[in-house]
């Protein structure tokens, strides 16, 4: 299915306090306000995954590590680099992943 450009507005107006609520919701759905609404009435299926946020900044902080170890081997400060604490640490976020995702299923 060919992504089509989104050319055409509709505005609406809502109370601040509905505007807090679309937000919210929008936010944390990883969404923006427009995708979320736009999400909501094309009847698109929205899960939000609790948990998911830590299991990132772990992911995050390892790509972190793993770009620094590649820096280092690549610049010649290190020839061999011991990976199994992080391929434990992998695992265990893989662990962690899929009981998320069987809750929402």
């Amino acid at each position: 299915m060919k992504k089509q450009p989104k050319t055409e507005i509709i505005s609406t107006r809502v109370t601040p306090e509905q505007r807090e609520i679309i937000e919210e919701k929008a936010y944390s759905s990883y969404r923006t306000p427009s995708m979320y609404l736009r999400d909501c009435a094309l009847d698109k299926k929205i899960v939000v995954v609790k948990g998911v946020d830590e299991v990132a900044n772990e992911l995050r902080k390892i790509g972190n590590n793993l770009n620094q170890l590649t820096r280092a081997v690549n610049s010649g400060y290190c020839y061999e680099v011991d990976l199994l604490e992080t391929r434990e640490e992998v695992a265990r976020l893989w662990q962690s992943l899929n009981s998320l995702t069987q809750e929402v299923r």
